[in-house]
């Protein structure tokens, strides 16, 4: 978030994304995904919990990966972001999926990512900001095969956070009218015409804010 020197900022606003495995996921110490530490390690120059120093880890990369830079074409040619799922649903893969979610608890992690929502949460508020968390609509399918042990730790934590900061506001995007297939490219990830549903949804829930 862009904060202006001396503590002013023209930002009324500010969105936070969340998913139901935000506060134990670490993607710095999934094995598989170590690639997506790229544009941290250019960015940040930190890896944060990953078990490789910076400085090694930078060995590993092209010189000129460096430096450059890929346009959104790239990605949007590489994400099928307009497509639909199929309405027959493969039972093992989502399975299979959500079983992937679950074997990325970290539970060290669980205190840390609590406090770095915690920190966002009082930046937006000394910065007289109005911090709207939400949980991204998915599949209704993806919804029964979720772990519900997690998500029930996931909307207690919610509760805790919303008790410590009550102008904060949180939108569960599961409880939406947005489950529907053709809103989604994949089960849990909205395709452009779901993604174009649920940002008006936030607008108008901004608007109304607006009245009060």
């Amino acid at each position: 978030m862009p904060f202006y020197v001396g503590g002013h900022s023209k930002l009324r606003y500010a969105l936070i994304g969340l998913a139901p495995y935000s506060f134990h996921y670490d993607l710095s110490q999934v094995f598989l995904y170590r690639c997506l530490f790229l544009p941290y390690v250019i960015a940040l120059n930190d890896l944060h919990n990953f078990f490789m120093p910076v400085d090694q880890y930078k060995k590993f990369l092209r010189e000129e990966y460096l430096t450059q830079r890929f346009s959104l074409n790239y990605f949007n040619a590489k994400m099928p972001y307009g497509g639909a799922i199929k309405k027959v649903m493969d039972q093992k893969a989502i399975e299979k999926k959500n079983n992937t979610w679950e074997k990325k608890f970290y539970p060290k992690t669980r205190d840390e990512n609590v406090k770095i929502l915690d920190d966002y949460l009082t930046l937006c508020e000394k910065n007289n900001i109005c911090p709207i968390m939400f949980k991204t609509p998915v599949t209704e399918k993806f919804m029964e095969n979720f772990n519900p042990q997690l998500s029930d730790e996931f909307n207690s934590l919610i509760e805790q956070v919303l008790q410590k900061h009550p102008n904060a506001y949180f939108i569960d995007g599961w409880k939406l009218n947005l489950a529907s297939y053709e809103n989604f490219y994949d089960h849990e990830h909205l395709n452009i015409y779901g993604a174009a549903k649920f940002s008006a949804f936030l607008n108008d829930f901004i608007e109304n804010l607006e009245k009060k």
